[in-house]
């Protein structure tokens, strides 16, 4: 019988030259889970929204939406309600560009400073400095609100809206970075993107304070602007392994 001694030295060698059976094999350092999905969506929503704002910017600026923004208008204003119409001036309201982005702002602290996730809240953040150069576009189409627009004394020009690109924007990056942060669930994070971004940009045609292809342009613009935050947001987080 061989002694513990060389026992011992024949298992070290043994270990050394094929490894131990019970030794965890080698595991190359994975992605993230779900990063090519998240990609891919991010490319399709940029691309779609590119493509839509080329077309509608496109047709605004040859007048050529009238045939689509018109009926739209008549049959809105022809079904209005009063308790419909204060509603929507309440949502038209909250969803100022003046009061989404200061909030907006309160969120990228809050991220920044309490939870220490400085790429959260700088991306956060992005949407607002982008939508101050978008908001140069109404000037080079200089286009005239619907009469609505005098009635609640809102006199500069109508395409695109900002309150449909704000709330694409804002709603969208912040949805999207809060769930990959792991504090919104995926529907969570869906519902409020859409359904805050739908009411504001509905409640600027129901108003008559824009016309429909103002709104569908501004979502446009918001959504491009949000699927290029939230692809700055995951760049940035796989090369230094910010968020979770």
């Amino acid at each position: 019988m061989l002694s513990s001694s060389v026992r011992h030295r024949v298992s070290a060698g043994a270990d050394t030259l094929l490894g131990p059976k019970w030794a965890a094999p080698y595991r190359p350092r994975r992605r993230p889970r779900g990063l090519e999905s998240h990609t891919v969506l991010l490319i399709g929503v940029s691309t779609a929204a590119l493509a839509a704002c080329a077309k509608i910017g496109e047709d605004v600026f040859y007048h050529e939406s009238g045939p689509f923004d018109e009926p739209i208008r008549n049959w809105v204003l022809s079904h209005q309600a009063p308790a419909v119409r204060n509603a929507f001036l309440v949502i038209s309201r909250v969803g100022a560009p003046s009061v989404i982005i200061p909030c907006t702002a309160t969120l990228a602290a809050w991220l920044w400073r309490k939870r220490g996730l400085t790429i959260a809240g700088a991306v956060v953040m992005s949407p607002a400095v982008a939508l101050a150069i978008f908001s140069a576009v109404k000037r080079i189409y200089r286009r005239k609100r619907p009469d609505g627009g005098a009635r609640l004394h809102e006199l500069t020009y109508a395409f695109p809206s900002g309150h449909a690109a704000a709330s694409a924007a804002v709603f969208g990056t912040a949805s999207y970075v809060l769930w990959r942060e792991g504090m919104l669930s995926r529907r969570a994070a869906e519902a409020i993107a859409g359904t805050g971004t739908l009411l504001v940009g509905a409640s600027r045609v129901y108003l008559d304070v824009h016309w429909t292809t103002d709104v569908l342009g501004g979502w446009s613009v918001g959504s491009l602007v949000a699927a290029l935050s939230a692809a700055a947001y995951e760049r940035v987080r796989r090369k230094t392994g910010a968020g979770r």
